[in-house]
């Protein structure tokens, strides 16, 4: 046997198993990267841990934050405190549109919603698209602002 195989072996399957990671180049992808590491630290950490984390301005990733709406259609976690607490029925952007049904409508699989809201990176109202996933009764979004 060739004394390398193992190490051959060994970095096969560290190859195999590697997983591309999305950048912000791929927003769509980035966003859902970043609602999938909000599942993953709700299920290792609990719901408390997961709240206080989202709850924190360290939540803010430029344009990419994680919110929580829980199981009443209420929101439980949110960078921005004004929004803790928002009635469902709140949900309108500045253009009419009642988004609040698109994001409680998401399933496991997960949805997009797009809607007018304020870019925490510019300031200004612009079109958001949002990735809501239902997890463990709980909605987890996240989402990325088109370019003007």
């Amino acid at each position: 046997m060739n004394r390398f195989a193992p190490l051959f072996l060994v970095l096969a399957l560290l190859v195999a198993g590697c997983v591309a990671i999305p950048t912000k180049n791929d927003p769509a992808a980035y966003t859902q990267a970043v609602v999938q590491d909000a599942i993953r630290l709700y299920n290792s950490e609990g719901r408390q841990a997961a709240i206080d984390h989202y709850n924190s301005p360290d939540n803010v990733d430029g344009q990419w934050y994680i919110f929580i709406i829980g199981e009443d259609g209420y929101s439980i976690a949110h960078h921005n405190p004004d929004i803790l607490g928002r009635d469902p029925a709140l949900r309108v952007d500045s253009t009419g549109y009642f988004y609040g049904d698109e994001m409680v409508s998401a399933t496991e699989a997960g949805k997009w919603v797009s809607y007018v809201f304020t870019n925490p990176d510019t300031g200004e109202e612009t079109l958001k698209h949002t990735w809501m996933v239902r997890h463990d009764g709980l909605l987890f979004g996240s989402g990325w602002y088109e370019k003007e």
